[in-house]
């Protein structure tokens, strides 16, 4: 009986070392995944984040123009909302 224990050991042995290996090499193999699904996801983020950045400034300069030509071809009614708006916002700010 004695033989046939150290055979099992042995084995138990040989199959944990195999699952050692395996798990090692599964760990490497899911550690690459990771940093490759992270660089992706990165890039991914960069260029959506350029994107958006650009479309931000892109309405902020129309906006900005449509502000210049609306105070070009109405001087007198933007005065008058200007002065409006300061109104308001100084009526706000004398009730805190």
């Amino acid at each position: 009986m004695t033989g046939n224990y150290s055979e099992e050991m042995g084995a138990v042995k040989s199959d944990l070392q195999t699952l050692k290996d395996d798990l090692a090499t599964l760990t490497k193999s899911v550690k690459a995944d990771a940093q490759a699904n992270a660089s992706e996801l990165r890039a991914n983020a960069k260029t959506k984040f350029d994107a958006a950045r650009a479309n931000a400034v892109e309405a902020g300069t129309k906006g900005r123009r449509k502000a210049q030509t609306t105070f070009k071809e109405n001087p007198i009614v933007s005065i008058a909302v200007t002065a409006g708006i300061g109104l308001i916002v100084g009526a706000l700010m004398a009730r805190r």
